[in-house]
């Protein structure tokens, strides 16, 4: 061996001895590290449930330490564990120093079991259930349960319903596919006549009368026959009602009739029932029609007519006048008028139709008398009537102004026809704003003012407030209360029935105090005393004019969401009744001070077309009252309007009341 062979040796040598040497001392730090790890106290993780401990596992995901088990063992720091077991959610924490070495919880949150569930079929109307409560309506469902045991029920109406139990596992998924079978029912079919066609979604089954297997679904039946009205019916056989039974009564087809009626304007009846006077008509062809046609006024006219299949025919049905005998006399001799036609001067006799008629019987400087009568064919009609004086008539009336026996100052009124609430077209008009034709023929009296503090005192102790401000905080049933006492007070029929605390009734021939009906409130604020009927009650402009009434002026701003801007009554809240101008009625704070409440019921039903209600009280029953007029809290266009109405049934700090009475109640 030569020298340098012998020195590549010495130097393998050597460098075996540096690796060995390197690797003992590694093995020997890591020894002591684990030991150093070891003599440590270990943190011990505890899984909270019995099932999730048996398989569960903890991992050391971040800092330096050993797992043994479910200990960790950390020299020091925030070592971050995993914690997990199948089926539940695993937990990543950090271990906080102050728990190293000690013994920690974690609590595993079970996995949910999914179940997936459709049918073969593509039908949207199956109804999914669990444990008798419906999941979804639809072909297919995916749905998460706590882990356990259910009951799946499928339910579609043209197929056997699906009962099935299940067992959801935690983290894992239920597939199921359902093959539904179809109901099997039955078809029935008879009709008059027999041997008429069926047809099933155009599909011809046969002749009548037909049975046959029908399986569940939806159809469209058909049932024809010749010179007959066919007869279409959608049908579905389900579980619940697997059997379809038809018995039809074809219907011979139809014929047209026009019918000319002379004159125009009556009640044409066909078999009874009402058609249009004019125009053609369809009946049943090989039938007895019974054709009736009346007009007020006229003697009535049936005829009996039968057509054949598909026959048009024409015929004229004129009627013959009713006329009924009229004689009139009047003293001293007037001037006689029927229907705003003059027909005669002091005596006049006539032949009249025998429909109402508006007689009128005038004289210059008497009062003029207003009727209706209805002539008859069956005895004439005589009318003697001796007309009172203007002058004469007036002083035997009660008097336009009087005051009651708590101080109330009443105004005489003697009302007239209008048409109350508001068109579509006026600014701030609300839907319940009905437009109705009123005849008011009641004279009635008004308070000048609404009832005040003091005066309400009397009757019931306890109010609050100025004893000039008007009462507040009043129901309904309070001012009613107090309008039937005010009439013992002073010996008149009460108004009013009232029993446990609400409306019973009323008594339209009592002369008592009451509260003014909705239709007597808004004539005075819009026809009483004015030219033409207003808007407002200072007439038909929108800008506010000064001393108009309290409302919500500048002083409420803020106070109230809405004022009117620019204008100032000096109040903020109510005021002493009076307390600005009469408007044009001669009552006051119709504006403003306080909304009040009137005798109707609220109603949102509207009027029918054509309609005149007579000196109305509104509906007998319901739940809330009608308040009108603004308050000092209103400051729209809206609330100002005389037309403006709502319904309340509880009390309100800015509602109060206003009575009135009839001057005779049987007028």
């Amino acid at each position: 061996m030569n020298q340098f062979e012998e020195g590549l040796r010495r130097a393998r040598r050597s460098q075996v001895r540096f690796y060995v040497g390197g690797l003992v001392a590694l093995l020997l730090i890591g020894l002591a590290l684990l030991g150093v790890l070891v003599s440590t106290n270990g943190t011990v993780v505890e899984i909270k449930s019995d099932a999730a401990a048996s398989e569960g596992e903890v991992d050391l995901v971040g800092g330096f330490g050993v797992v043994v088990n479910t200990t960790i063992y950390s020299a020091g720091g925030t070592p971050t564990i995993r914690v997990h077991s199948e089926g539940f959610r695993e937990v990543v924490r950090d271990i906080q120093p102050d728990e190293l070495g000690r013994r920690i919880e974690v609590a595993l949150e079970p996995l949910p079991g999914r179940l997936e569930a459709a049918t073969t079929r593509d039908l949207p109307e199956t109804r999914w259930s669990i444990d008798g409560k419906l999941v979804a309506t639809t072909t297919a469902i995916d749905v998460e349960f706590e882990a356990g045991p259910y009951a799946l029920n499928v339910n579609h109406p043209h197929f056997q319903i699906v009962d099935q139990d299940i067992e959801l596992q935690r983290g894992k998924t239920e597939e199921i596919r359902l093959d539904l079978v179809p109901v099997q029912g039955r078809l029935t079919i008879a009709s008059q006549p027999s041997g008429a066609e069926v047809e099933l979604d155009g599909r011809s089954l046969g002749v009548t009368p037909l049975g046959m297997a029908l399986a569940g679904g939806s159809y469209l039946l058909r049932v024809s026959a010749p010179d007959r009205i066919s007869v279409e019916e959608a049908v579905e056989v389900t579980h619940t009602t697997p059997a379809i039974v038809r018995n039809f009564n074809l219907r011979p087809v139809s014929s047209t009739l026009k019918i000319v009626t002379v004159p125009s304007g009556g009640q044409l009846l066909v078999d009874g029932r009402r058609v249009p006077a004019s125009g053609e008509i369809e009946l049943t062809a090989n039938e007895d029609h019974n054709i009736t046609y009346v007009r007020d006024g006229y003697l009535s006219k049936s005829q009996t007519v039968r057509l054949s299949s598909y026959e048009r025919r024409e015929f004229t049905l004129r009627l013959q006048e009713d006329l009924g005998l009229v004689n009139i006399r009047t003293t001293p001799g007037a001037d006689i008028l029927v229907d705003g036609k003059k027909v005669g001067t002091g005596s006049a006799k006539l032949q009249l139709l025998a429909i109402p008629h508006k007689i009128e019987l005038r004289k210059k400087d008497y009062r003029t008398i207003r009727k209706t009568v209805t002539p008859s064919n069956k005895r004439p009609l005589v009318i003697r009537e001796e007309l009172i004086g203007e002058t004469a008539a007036r002083l035997a009336e009660s008097p336009r102004n009087y005051t009651n026996s708590v101080g109330i100052r009443l105004r005489l009124f003697q009302p007239s026809a209008y048409t109350m609430g508001a068109p579509r077209s006026q600014k701030g008009q609300r839907a319940n704003e009905f437009q109705r034709k009123v005849q008011l023929r009641k004279a009635f009296y008004a308070a000048l003012h609404e009832v005040t503090n003091s005066q309400y005192v009397r009757f019931r102790k306890g109010t609050g407030g100025s004893s000039s401000a008007p009462v507040t905080g009043v129901t309904w049933i309070d001012a009613a209360n107090f309008s039937n006492w005010l009439s013992q007070r002073e010996k008149l029929t009460p108004f009013y029935r009232i029993s446990g605390g609400r409306l019973a009734g009323v008594s339209t021939t009592s002369d008592g105090y009451r509260l003014l009906t909705e239709s007597e409130w808004e004539w005075l604020a819009r026809v009483a005393g004015r030219k033409k009927q207003t808007t407002f009650t200072w007439g038909d402009s929108s800008t506010v004019p000064a001393k108009s009434g309290n409302i919500a002026d500048e002083n409420a701003n803020g106070l109230v969401r809405y004022y009117v801007p620019r204008y100032n009554d000096g109040f903020v809240r109510t005021a002493p009744v009076g307390s600005f101008p009469a408007e044009m009625s001669g009552l006051f704070d119709l504006t403003g001070n306080v909304s009040e409440w009137v005798h109707d019921f609220y109603s949102l039903d509207p009027p029918d077309k054509g309609q005149v209600d007579i000196d109305p009280l509104g509906p007998s029953v319901g739940d809330t009252h009608v308040f009108k007029g603004s308050s000092w809290k209103s400051g729209t266009r809206t609330k100002l309007r005389a037309a403006y109405r709502e319904g309340r049934a509880k009390s309100r700090d800015d509602i109060g009341f206003r009575i009135g009475r009839y001057l005779h109640a049987a007028q």
